[in-house]
């Protein structure tokens, strides 16, 4: 607004001019112009407005005018605006990539939850896996201590002629008669003797005689008559092919070779070694068999 239009003027309200070096009153003779933004009455001299940018003031009702001091601050409030503006656009970009980072955290914790997942159910398969091994490990064990009670007594001939009679009951009373023979008259042994069976199925075609299985009354029997067994080869020429072992179970007699196929190692080397009561130990005499209670023919 300038001085001179209608309404409020410089004279009809006296003001002091806006600018810090006057101060002075702006009267209606000054060509005083009014700050839109402040409302501040200056001498246009003061504000340096030209005399041709008063004249259109003074004619237009629309065109607004501001102090240096209002244009200084709008132009700081601007570049404010544009620095916000400018940060603004920064935060957006900066939450932008927040946002893919969240979703690529998001995605690699979904990966994450699955291979959790799937390590559980390995963990459970395995841990079943474990637990039915552990579980057959027990059953076996338990198999194999059943077997070895139920041999405990028990020994094994082998080589021991087989009667080829046709009547089984007399084959049976044969091969008894054929043991105590064996055991009492040949290796002088008195032992009790609960059972004695064939092993295996009769073949008449077969030329070998099938093992023979004696159950004795005690252990302690049984490992007598083993320590008498060497004794066979030396009794007479029908009983140097007849041999004498324990009742093994498959898993003793997979041992058993084991163990015979080391001490063959050994004794090849010009080692002297014995297996005695499942181990193989130094031999301080040369022997002749393999194991304890064990004679060749089996």
């Amino acid at each position: 607004m300038t001085g001179g239009e209608d309404g409020e003027d410089a004279a009809a309200s006296p003001k002091p001019c806006g600018t810090e070096k006057c101060k002075k009153i702006v009267k209606d003779a000054d060509n005083g112009i009014r700050c839109d933004e402040c409302e501040l009455w200056f001498h246009a001299g003061c504000e340096q407005v030209s005399v041709g940018l008063y004249k259109e003031l003074q004619k237009s009702r629309t065109q607004l005018w501001m102090c240096k001091k209002c244009r200084g601050s709008r132009k700081n409030y601007k570049q404010e605006i544009i620095k916000l503006r400018a940060e603004n656009e920064e935060m957006k970009e900066e939450n932008r990539k927040m946002d893919t980072k969240v979703k690529d955290l998001e995605t690699k914790n979904g990966e994450m939850k699955k291979k959790l997942q799937e390590l559980e159910e390995k963990l459970l398969s395995t841990k079943s896996d474990i637990t039915s091994q552990v579980m057959n490990m027990v059953r076996d064990e338990m198999n194999e201590r059943d077997e070895t009670q139920k041999r405990a007594n028990n020994i094994v001939v082998y080589n021991l002629p087989e009667p080829d009679g046709t009547v089984v009951e007399e084959r049976i009373k044969e091969d008894i008669n054929n043991c105590a023979y064996l055991l009492k008259d040949v290796l002088k042994v008195e032992v009790g003797v609960t059972k004695v069976m064939r092993l295996g199925k009769r073949n008449d075609n077969n030329t070998r005689p099938r093992p023979t299985l004696i159950k004795l009354e005690n252990e302690s029997e049984k490992w007598h008559v083993l320590s008498k067994a060497k004794n066979l080869k030396y009794a007479n020429e029908e009983t140097r092919k007849i041999g004498i072992s324990l009742d093994m179970t498959k898993r003793q007699r997979e041992e058993n070779k084991k163990l015979r196929d080391e001490l063959k190692i050994r004794r090849d080397r010009g080692e002297r070694w014995q297996i005695k009561r499942g181990q193989l130990v130094p031999s301080f005499r040369q022997q002749t068999d393999n194991s304890e209670g064990a004679t060749g023919g089996q």
